[in-house]
Formats: C-alpha cells, structure tokens, sequence
C-alpha cells in the first residue's frame, strides 16, 4: 500500500459533488470495463448457480442482488437460469443502457460456457440475449422500506469485503426478513488485499500488517478503498450469531500466502489467527435462516 495512492484516495473521497461529477465523466466517457475482471465475474456467477443447485435451492424465484455495481452479468444469468424476477440494489446508480449492453455482450461472447453450466443450448440463451433485460432497480436502496417475504434468494459477489461488520450485521438480519420461507442467501467474498490487486509486488494478504490505527482508516477513508479484512471464520460466525446455516462453503487457503505469512509481520489483532484461515482469499457460502439472533447479538446499525 503506497502512502502515494493512501493520500490521492483521501483527498477524493473529500471532494464534493462526486455523484454529479461521476455523471458528467460517463456522458463524456462511457464506463470501460476490465474484460479479465468481467470473465472472472461470469465465472464467479454461473460457480454461484452451481452453488445453489448443489443445496437444492430452486433459480425459478425472485433473486435479490446486494450492491449490483456496473455490469448486471450476474443477475443476467439468474434469468437465464430461470429466475422469475430481478431485484437490484446498491448505494448510487451506476449502471446504465451501456453496461446494461457491455453484460450482454460478456455473456454472448462466453456463451457456450454459459450454456453448458446452465444446461440449455446456445442458440435458445443466443434469443434470450436479444430480449431487454428485466429487472427493478433500486437506488439508493433502503432494506427498512424492502417488503417482507418478497424475495426467494439473495446473492452478492464482491460486496461483503467492502461493508463495515455492524452494517452487514444489519444485512443479513434484513435478509431474514426479506426472503421468503424456505429463502437462501449465497455471497462469494472477495478476502484478498484489494491493493494487491494493482500492485503485485504486494502479497495478497498484505494488508493484514496493518493495525486498526491512523495510517489503515485513511487507507479505508474512501469509501470505495474501504476493505473490512474479515476472514473466512468471521463470516461463518457472524452468520451463525443471525441464525444463518452454512449449507455449503467453499474457500481453499492459498499456498502463496501460507508462505508469506510465516514472515510477514502482522498486526496484533492477526497474529494468533490460523494461517489457513487468514490465506483463504475467495469464500463462497450457501445459507438458510433456521434459527434466531444469538444471545447478546446486536442487530447493527442501518447502513445502505
């Protein structure tokens, strides 16, 4: 992490009138995705299909997406798995006609991928493609105002990492409520150093030196750099504790990690933890609500 870039994000994240000066670049500019990062995505997507289908969980529902960012390639498979309804949601409006068009067209150009994990043939996905993609697109998104028993299954990839614990706490005891019975949730968790990922001369668990001081929440200042550094483990529990059931979890430690972490130096609070659990940096998790708040749980406060 480079004191450079801490300080550049910083002074962003201070800047005023940042949504109307989003909107003025993307008539200008038109938003550019990173054709690796969508492949990855449309991976993550159809591994989360798998997911579901493996805990017997039905894809002809209504799917709840948590923080929809730029590209619905995701979403967009659930309705090509069958899902009945979309519902989007995130903290400001970023997708458009033209990312709306960019998920189509990562979708098409993987469509036999896509055909084969979907079990349907190309040419019927190919038709399907042509049709204007059907979802209700909620922004800013209040869970308060949510209906109850409105949704069958909710599903994230990427988001968690980015969301203070009291906030998700808050989530995933709204999820409770917002799914059906029977409902379930999956969430694929990015748990890598999000810095890594433009510097590689950095570990992929680089971040986990830092202590909860000054230096880390100026890094974490910017809203959009913010990265809550739980791990594997910590999920699990926090699910737990709002009465969610694993039903399926998937998250292999990295060998890489494992041996950086025999030397990296890390922060207190990182220093006990099993390595295996710090080195795990993708984890994928199947839910079901079958339980109550644990004792002493505290329902976190509201967060979009």
């Amino acid at each position: 992490m480079k004191r450079m870039a801490v300080l550049k994000g910083a002074v962003k994240a201070t800047l005023p009138f940042q949504p109307q000066l989003r909107s003025i670049k993307r008539r200008l500019r038109p938003y550019q995705d990173n054709p690796a990062n969508s492949r990855y995505a449309l991976q993550q997507g159809l591994e989360q299909i798998q997911l579901l289908r493996q805990a017997g969980v039905a894809l002809d529902g209504d799917v709840l997406e948590y923080g929809s960012g730029w590209l619905p390639i995701i979403p967009l498979l659930f309705q090509l798995a069958g899902a009945r309804r979309l519902i989007l949601t995130d903290v400001e409006r970023l997708m458009d006609e033209h990312t709306i068009a960019r998920a189509k067209q990562v979708v098409s150009d993987n469509l036999a991928a896509v055909a084969a994990a979907l079990g349907q043939s190309e040419a019927a996905l190919a038709e399907r493609l042509t049709k204007p993609c059907n979802f209700d697109y909620f922004v800013p998104w209040d869970s308060r105002a949510h209906p109850s028993a409105s949704a069958d299954i909710v599903i994230s990839r990427a988001v968690l990492e980015h969301v203070p614990p009291a906030a998700i706490r808050h989530a995933v005891g709204e999820f409770g409520r917002i799914l059906r019975p029977g409902g379930a949730m999956c969430h694929v968790i990015d748990n890598s150093d999000h810095w890594e990922h433009k510097d590689k001369t950095l570990s992929r668990v680089n971040f986990l030196r830092y202590e909860d001081g000054f230096y880390w929440k100026l890094a974490c200042f910017n809203v959009q750099s913010f990265q809550n550094r739980l791990r594997h483990s910590d999920y699990i529990q926090l699910f737990a504790d709002y009465g969610w059931t694993v039903v399926l979890a998937t998250g292999t430690p990295d060998e890489a990690c494992l041996r950086d972490l025999e030397t990296l130096p890390l922060a207190t609070s990182f220093r006990v933890r099993d390595h295996a659990d710090l080195a795990i940096l993708t984890s994928g998790f199947v839910l079901r609500r079958t339980g109550e708040l644990a004792e002493g749980a505290d329902p976190g406060p509201f967060q979009t």
